[in-house]
């Protein structure tokens, strides 16, 4: 009897406060169209994945990793095979070869076919 109560109570809870938060629910205006002729300076990011493979070519795994990875994050296909190789070999972040082969099969997605020699190196297909 008093379970019942409760799930009774709850449930009266959650219509009430679904109705309330579904009345005074905002309304969106339209998506803005997308404009092709505008063009954006990627420079900054360009720089940041130079420095990014700079910094992985002179073993400065800890600057490259902390380069690297927002940049792969955003899709840099260089950045993404830096982060993937710097979890597979454990330099600068642990050794972690799920991780190794998530970033090296998202380059490979992107384009990059050096990915797919790092992930057979590494034995990750």
């Amino acid at each position: 009897m008093f379970k019942k109560a409760i799930i009774a109570s709850v449930s009266l809870f959650i219509f009430s406060a679904s109705f309330v938060f579904n009345s005074h629910a905002s309304v969106h205006g339209e998506i803005p169209a997308y404009d092709d002729t505008v063009s954006y300076d990627l420079s900054y990011y360009e720089d940041k994945q130079n420095r990014c493979l700079q910094a992985f070519s002179q073993s400065e795994f800890d600057v490259a990793y902390a380069i690297c990875t927002p940049l792969a994050n955003l899709g840099f296909k260089d950045a993404q095979l830096v982060t993937g190789l710097l979890y597979a070999f454990g330099e600068g972040v642990d050794k972690d070869l799920n991780r190794a082969k998530i970033w090296l099969k998202e380059e490979l997605k992107n384009g990059r076919e050096d990915a797919a020699q790092a992930l057979a190196d590494f034995d990750l297909n």
